[in-house]
This record gives C-alpha cells, sequence and structure tokens, in this order.
C-alpha cells in the first residue's frame, strides 16, 4: 500500500499522458491534413473518407412539417457488405442502395459556383435560417452539416448553401436537384422480402383459383425447379412449367413500389376491388417467417399500378405495376408442364435411347453426347455428328408435348408401359444457383408405351407423371433411327445454276425459264400482261440451292406425312456449271421438292419419291407458295403521267394535272392545299408496288372489285408500246396512252394488311399494301381512307 502510495503520482501523470494521447489521436484523424485540404480545395466538404461514413442524415421541409431519413450502416453480410438501413417515422426499413450511393457520390464531388462574403451573410434573408433541405454526416469523428436555403440571383436557379465551420456559398440548380432527394426515396423499392433462390416454395390464392408450388429435388435454374405441392389436384409433385413459374418469378422482380401507402391508403384503395391475389412465400430458412403479399385494388391517381400489401414479415403497403398480376393469376392448368423434357437444349449433355425388340425394326439403341459445341455419337456407331445435326435431333426431342397428362395411379400395364418399349434417357447440367457449389447432373428418363389407338403413353420418371403422346410425333421424334443423323443438306447448288423452275399446286402449275441474258420468262400461265417476277425467281431458286432440313424424320414416306398427294411440288431444272476452260456439260439435272402435311411451322417434304423424310423450312413454303407474277404493274414514273383522275364509287372524280410548275388539282379554289395533294397523289403512284398478285382471271366477290371503290385513270404524256407475246421485260404498257386501275376491298396479306387491285390489261388480281394505297383513298374523299378497310 505505502508503495501504491509513492507512485501514485507517477501512475496518474501516466494516465493522464495516455489519454491526451488518445484525445491527440482521434483530434488528429478528424483534422484535414494539408494534402487533403488541397486536394479538395474547391469542394464544399474538405475532407472525404468514404471508408469512414456511418451516418447520413437527410431533413427536408413539407407545409406539413419537416420528414427525415436516418441512413445507418448495417451489420457485414455473408458477402462482407454493410448494407444501408433507413429510420423514416420511427420505423428501420432496407434502404435503397443505389439512391444512398448517388447521394453520396454527388456530396463528394459537390462544388461551389462561388462563396458568400462574411459581411454579406443573413441566414433569415438567405433561407438558411429555417433551410429546405439538412444533410448532416458522421465520418468517423468528423461531422459534417450542409443546408440548402433559398435561391440565389444568378445564375438562373442557383442556391444558397451553407457548409458547417466553412461559411455560405452559391451552388448550382443542378447540384441543388441532385441533392433534393425526398427521405422517402431512400427506402428500398425492393417490396417482395425474398429472392427466388431462397424459396421453398409459394403459394398463389385469388383470382386463378389456389396454386401450390414446392421446390423439386431435381433443381434447374430459377422457373425449372419447382412442382406442385403435395395434395394439389394437378397431381402431388408434377412438375411445373419452366416457361409459367419464370413468368412468376419474374413478375415478383416487377413489384417494385412506385410509392409508398400509409395504413389507412392502404385500406381505402384496396376497398375499391379488394386484394386479387394473395401470395406466400415459404423461404428456405426455417427460421424466417413466410412473406405474405396482398396485391389488388386501385391505387390512387396511378391507373397502370395496384395497392400491394405485404403483412409478413414486415409491414408496408405500395404501389406496384399492375403488370405483374398477369403471370400472378394464370389457372393452375397453365402451370402443368406438358413438355416431356424439362432441360433446355444448351443443357442437355447426352441423350441415350434403348429400344426392346417389341420396338419397330427389333432391339437397337442410339447414344448421342455433347462434346463442347459439338455432338458425337457413342451408339450405333462411333463418330463425330455435324452440329446442325446433334441439335436438331434433341431439339425435336424437346419440342414434343403431351395432349394431356393422366394420373399416376393409372394402370401402366392397361396403357402399354408394363413393359415399356422403348426408355430415352436425357441427362443435362443445369447451372448451379449462388451458393450451390459445383452444378449437379440432372436425368430425366422416359418409359415409351406401345402404340393404341394412334397414342403412345410416355412416363416421366422424374415426377412419375404419365403423358399422352399423338402416336406420330413419337415416332418423328422420341424413336429417331439413323436418318435422324443425316447432314441437315438437302440441296446445295449456284440460284443460277437453275434454268427453268416448275411449281404445282392443286388447281395451278406455274413454268418459268431462263433467257439468254439470265432474265425469267412466264411460260405458264398466259394471260394478258402476265409476266415473270425475276425477283421471286431468283428467291425460290436461292431457297431450293441451299435447302437444308430442319430435322430429319423417316427413311420413307409411305402413306403419311400427307405426301401421297402433296399440297406443293417445287422442281428446278438445273445445268451443270461451266467446268475449269468455260465449257460446261451440257447435260441437266433436276431437283425436286415435295411439301406434305403440316409440321409446326415448317411441312415434312421429301426430294422425290421414295426419298426420306425432312421438314422443310416454312421460308420454302413462303417462296415457292405465290404466284411468281411482277409486282411492278401498276407503279408509272412522274414524268410519264399528263393526267389522273381519282373516281370513287358514288362521288366526283378529282383531277390531278401536271404542269409546268409541278402537279395540281384541276378547279381547286386552295392552291396550296390542291399542290400537296396532286403531288402525294404522284408520289403514291410511283411508290405503287404490289406486294404479290392473289389470283389469276376475273376477281372473286371478296375481292370487291365489282364495281370497285376506287377507279384510277392515269393519262400518259406519251403513248407506250404494247408488250412483245410471253411476257417481255418491261411492265404491261399501253398503246392508248392511259390505263384505269381498280382498288377494292382492304384484307391481310402475308402479314401485311392490303388494298386488292386490278390494272386493265392485266388478268390478275393483286394485294396492295394499304399504307401505298391511302394517299390515294385520301385525295379522292373515300369514306373510311384512314383505317382504309
Amino acid at each position: 500500500m505505502r508503495s501504491l502510495r509513492r507512485h501514485a503520482t507517477t501512475l496518474i501523470l501516466v494516465a493522464l499522458a495516455a489519454a491526451a494521447a488518445v484525445v491527440l489521436l482521434v483530434l488528429d484523424r478528424g483534422a484535414v491534413s494539408t494534402d487533403e485540404a488541397e486536394r479538395r480545395r474547391k469542394h464544399l466538404l474538405e475532407a472525404w473518407r468514404p471508408d469512414e461514413i456511418t451516418e447520413l442524415t437527410v431533413t427536408m421541409a413539407f407545409p406539413a412539417g419537416p420528414e427525415t431519413a436516418r441512413l445507418t450502416r448495417g451489420q457485414a453480410n455473408d458477402a462482407g457488405q454493410r448494407p444501408w438501413l433507413v429510420e423514416i417515422g420511427g420505423q428501420r426499413h432496407p434502404a435503397d442502395e443505389p439512391t444512398v450511393d448517388r447521394l453520396l457520390g454527388t456530396l463528394e464531388f459537390a462544388t461551389a459556383e462561388r462563396r458568400v462574403s462574411a459581411e454579406a451573410v443573413d441566414a433569415a434573408a438567405l433561407g438558411l435560417a429555417s433551410p429546405r433541405l439538412t444533410i448532416a454526416l458522421a465520418m468517423g469523428p468528423r461531422r459534417e452539416r450542409l443546408l440548402l436555403g433559398g435561391d440565389a440571383p444568378t445564375p438562373p436557379g442557383a442556391v444558397y448553401a451553407e457548409v458547417a465551420g466553412r461559411g455560405v456559398f452559391v451552388v448550382t440548380k443542378q447540384l441543388a436537384a441532385a441533392l433534393d432527394i425526398p427521405p422517402d426515396r431512400f427506402r428500398s423499392r425492393s417490396f417482395v422480402p425474398y429472392l427466388p433462390s431462397e424459396l421453398s416454395g409459394l403459394t398463389l390464392e385469388g383470382d386463378g383459383g389456389p396454386r401450390r408450388f414446392s421446390r423439386a429435388p431435381w433443381g434447374g435454374g430459377r422457373g425449372a425447379g419447382f412442382r406442385f405441392a403435395e395434395g394439389s389436384p394437378e397431381g402431388s409433385g408434377v412438375r411445373v412449367s419452366a416457361p409459367a413459374m419464370e413468368g412468376v418469378l419474374s413478375a415478383l422482380g416487377r413489384l417494385q413500389a412506385e410509392a409508398f401507402l400509409s395504413e389507412e391508403e392502404a385500406r381505402e384503395a384496396a376497398a375499391s376491388g379488394g386484394p386479387r391475389v394473395t401470395l406466400t412465400l415459404l423461404p428456405s430458412d426455417p427460421s424466417a417467417k413466410p412473406g405474405v403479399i396482398e396485391l389488388g385494388g386501385a391505387c390512387p391517381d396511378r391507373p397502370d399500378h395496384v395497392v400491394a400489401v405485404r403483412r409478413e414479415p414486415t409491414r408496408a403497403a405500395a404501389c406496384v405495376p399492375a403488370s405483374a398480376l398477369d403471370p400472378l393469376t394464370e389457372r393452375a392448368s397453365r402451370f402443368v408442364d406438358l413438355a416431356l423434357v424439362g432441360a433446355p437444349l444448351d443443357e442437355v449433355a447426352e441423350v441415350k435411347l434403348s429400344v426392346g425388340a417389341r420396338g419397330e425394326g427389333g432391339a437397337r439403341s442410339l447414344e448421342l453426347a455433347r462434346a463442347g459445341s459439338e455432338w458425337h455419337l457413342r451408339a450405333p456407331e462411333d463418330r463425330p455428328v455435324p452440329t446442325e445435326t446433334g441439335r436438331a435431333l434433341v431439339q425435336a426431342i424437346l419440342d414434343v408435348r403431351a395432349t394431356r397428362l393422366l394420373p399416376s395411379a393409372s394402370d401402366p400395364r392397361a396403357l402399354g408401359l408394363d413393359p415399356p418399349r422403348a426408355t430415352l434417357r436425357v441427362l443435362s447440367t443445369p447451372p448451379a444457383s449462388a451458393g450451390e457449389g459445383e452444378p449437379l447432373e440432372r436425368i430425366e428418363t422416359l418409359e415409351i408405351g406401345a402404340e393404341q389407338a394412334g397414342v403412345v403413353h410416355v412416363r416421366r420418371l422424374e415426377d412419375g407423371a404419365i403423358a399422352e403422346i399423338p402416336a406420330a410425333a413419337v415416332r418423328d421424334a422420341l424413336l429417331p433411327s439413323a436418318i435422324s443423323l443425316r447432314s441437315m443438306e438437302v440441296f446445295d447448288f449456284a440460284p443460277d445454276q437453275v434454268g427453268a423452275l416448275r411449281v404445282e399446286r392443286p388447281g395451278l402449275v406455274q413454268r418459268l425459264r431462263r433467257t439468254g441474258d439470265g432474265a425469267w420468262q412466264l411460260v405458264e400461265p398466259t394471260g394478258e400482261g402476265l409476266a415473270a417476277d425475276g425477283a421471286l425467281a431468283d428467291e425460290l431458286a436461292e431457297q431450293l440451292g441451299g435447302l437444308k432440313a430442319e430435322r430429319w424424320v423417316a427413311p420413307d414416306a409411305g402413306q403419311g406425312y400427307g405426301l401421297a398427294a402433296p399440297r406443293l411440288a417445287v422442281e428446278a431444272e438445273l445445268t451443270a456449271a461451266p467446268g475449269p476452260g468455260g465449257a460446261g456439260d451440257a447435260a441437266a439435272r433436276s431437283a425436286r421438292i415435295e411439301l406434305g402435311a403440316r409440321a409446326g411451322a415448317g411441312s415434312f417434304a421429301r426430294a422425290g419419291e421414295g426419298a426420306p423424310v425432312f421438314v422443310a423450312p416454312p421460308a420454302l413454303e413462303a417462296a415457292a407458295g405465290r404466284l411468281l407474277l411482277r409486282r411492278d404493274v401498276f407503279a408509272v414514273a412522274p414524268e410519264d403521267i399528263a393526267r389522273v383522275t381519282l373516281t370513287p364509287a358514288g362521288g366526283k372524280p378529282v383531277v390531278a394535272e401536271a404542269s409546268p410548275g409541278g402537279f395540281t388539282l384541276a378547279g381547286a379554289a386552295d392552291q396550296a392545299t390542291a399542290t400537296a395533294t396532286a403531288a402525294a397523289v404522284r408520289d403514291a403512284l410511283a411508290d405503287l408496288r404490289a406486294e404479290g398478285a392473289v389470283a389469276l382471271g376475273k376477281p372473286a366477290p371478296h375481292h370487291g372489285l365489282s364495281p370497285p371503290r376506287l377507279r384510277i385513270t392515269v393519262d400518259l404524256a406519251r403513248p407506250q408500246p404494247a408488250p412483245a407475246a410471253g411476257g417481255g421485260a418491261g411492265a404491261p404498257r399501253s398503246p392508248g396512252g392511259s390505263f384505269t386501275i381498280a382498288m377494292g376491298a382492304g384484307d391481310a396479306f402475308r402479314g401485311t394488311n392490303v388494298v386488292y387491285a386490278r390494272r386493265d390489261g392485266v388478268d390478275a388480281v393483286y394485294a396492295i399494301a394499304q399504307s401505298r394505297v391511302r394517299p390515294l383513298l385520301e385525295a379522292a374523299g373515300v369514306a373510311g381512307a384512314a383505317g382504309v378497310r
């Protein structure tokens, strides 16, 4: 004790020195170094240390009183980040990180236009005694405070600002606007409490009926990893359609709060329509509460939004986009996955087919595996497979859909599944979700039954569902043979090797032949003014020359696939390409394609009788299934026009005439309007190119040409000779110095809104785009010209 008394003074002095050192250290940390002061000489805040910022308070003045958002750093999460939390009105919420980052970035680089001298500072006069915005910042031991006051005289829109300890400044309108963030905007807009990867299941009730989903054991990205929950009428464990569930998960992502509502506002708004959907989110974490959100009711002053009320795990109400409701109100039947295989093409790594002795052709197997972006056949032989061939075979399997699912308790033997005729196994590698480590393989096995009355039953072992499939789809896609692994190339020749074309369809034969100069001449059909369209013929020749199958189907059509009586046949007469010396083989050969029944967007086809069946792309029929007649029979060059007379049905003629000063309307009172209208008529005639011919000979009643809605008589500036017999290279001529165009009914043709039209001297009916015809109808005063119909 004596020793302690003897050294007490020394101990006290040491303690005081240590305390002083700590104080000096803290003060030094808060001090601004010379270098820091120089670097930030032009900035409003003389120090900026982002790692030390722990608190940010924003107070904004409103007529009803000030509102404050107090932002603080939360605890570090699993990713090592410290998210911001915001306290508003005594309640804490997750903060909107981008908004916080935006404000901090603005503060870091904020500069002043000029400083206000201390003698001129009058806090009340400058609006700083009652500031409209106050921002306080805790940055380690430093405390920064920024006030925004009233408007400054210059520059336009500038504002007075005060920085505690530094003085008063003038800041620009742009800086003031960037700082002027209402406290409510710091609240996170995300309304859904859990991410899709954090869910073990979810339920939907209300519009669309009850739908209950749970996470499936087979995994898969996002929407691919769900099944119907136990007790669902659709079948416990039945796989949920990945696209349908993806729509739900995307809708959850769109549930962003555009404006938050008070409890009272939410009750009033919800009363207008009541909740349409109640969404319950089941988190994977057993310690977390389920999320419960009610959606429905009109949002005040936001017609394209609805009210969302979150009941659990925290309470909140907001206006969210109404578009999010659509996927959440789909009926349960839309979520039933009718696809036999759930994996997408780019995830499939292997396909293995085993057909028993009962199968067509006896016991056989086929095994195809992906090697990077390429495909390799392992059985029945070992060889590489062209990439497009492998992809086509696998895609055909993925495209098969059930017409319906049967109860899993159905008798397998009665359905031809005991034993199965064949087994198809698809191995895929779905991407792993965040934090799940390496991706797991997914194996989907299909048991394929015997054909029964035109259908085949297939059992998905993944979920036990039994699918009913048309027998043709099973033969064509699920039981591929060696023919399925052929090269996709059907023909390979240059378009200019085609010397003649023949297109046959019921009731019509078209024949075209190249002339010595390479142009196309129409041989058949014959008729007044008919001529070949070289561009359409070239397009068909190009389609044939580079024709590739979408997939190969069968080694022979037999009496199936609609090829016993083809809908369309195209034959090209080919001349061999010139040899090295320029002299080619004069012998000709032909390439023929027959199109049968539809196969999705394409058609079943074969390259001649007895040839293997493949699916032809829709572009081939689009090129071959039209009249190959030239489309410029209506257009006339402006310099060739002397007069145009527009005669609407039951109306007075409108005459546009050429003059030295340009086109104008005869007898018009308002010359400016008349000149503009006449110019529109002239330009429309020059641009009057048809989309295509639709019929030969006389028009049908539905063409609306007897009588026409509008008759257009074009008087030419000089007579033109008639075309040569057989259809020359030019458009039809008018030896009499004039011709007439008739405009009829509106319709749709190959995806374009058109008007039927006919020109005298041309024995065919054409379709012209409504946009090209509209100026002529409007100039003639035809009723309904704006909509054309």
